[in-house]
């Protein structure tokens, strides 16, 4: 015998006669209904038991994968979004390449403060780091973000490294670090 069974011994031996005097009145009772009132009780416990898998089972589980759908298309659209961003970028960067004159070290301060001021960014630090800048910006919004780096590529800025976090706002993105080398 098992440690389970042991437990549930005691137990079953008390409830055991109550279960039996109450399966033996449920019989009684069914005996004594009609045919008819016997299919209808049979009739509506079907019905109750595909209600219970409806609303307990289906419904949340088709709600839930509803959502789960919705948000991989909200993500897919990002992505898109993101993708033809990107191909802008690709596309300014082979048309001007060679139109824009390449920055040097000592002027590598001055262009980026002259590109975050017409685009609109609000650089947060810069810090000099060996040859390069490393900039942070609180919050910028992300295509100002793509046009600045394209135009820092355009002019021969090397981007080392950048990273960037989204923020709760849409469009919004913080970089948390811009590391920027002239190659001139």
């Amino acid at each position: 015998m098992n440690a389970l069974a042991k437990i549930t011994a005691p137990l079953n031996e008390r409830l055991r006669p109550s279960l039996d005097k109450y399966k033996a009145q449920l019989a009684q009772r069914w005996q004594g209904l009609q045919t008819r009132e016997q299919r209808l009780i049979q009739v509506m416990a079907v019905f109750i038991a595909l209600a219970i898998l409806w609303f307990g089972f289906w419904q949340p589980l088709n709600e839930r994968i509803e959502r789960a759908e919705m948000r991989l298309q909200a993500q897919i659209q990002t992505q898109r979004h993101v993708e033809q961003q990107i191909a802008l970028v690709l596309q300014a960067r082979n048309r001007q390449q060679q139109s824009v004159q390449q920055v040097r070290a000592n002027q590598l301060n001055s262009v980026v403060n002259q590109l975050t001021g017409q685009l609109d960014i609000d650089v947060s630090r810069v810090q000099p780091q060996n040859e390069s800048l490393v900039l942070v910006f609180n919050e910028a919004q992300f295509n100002a973000l793509l046009e600045l780096l394209v135009q820092l590529s355009e002019r021969g800025v090397l981007i080392e490294s950048l990273d960037v976090t989204e923020t709760n706002t849409t469009g919004v993105v913080r970089v948390r670090r811009l590391q920027i080398r002239a190659t001139g």
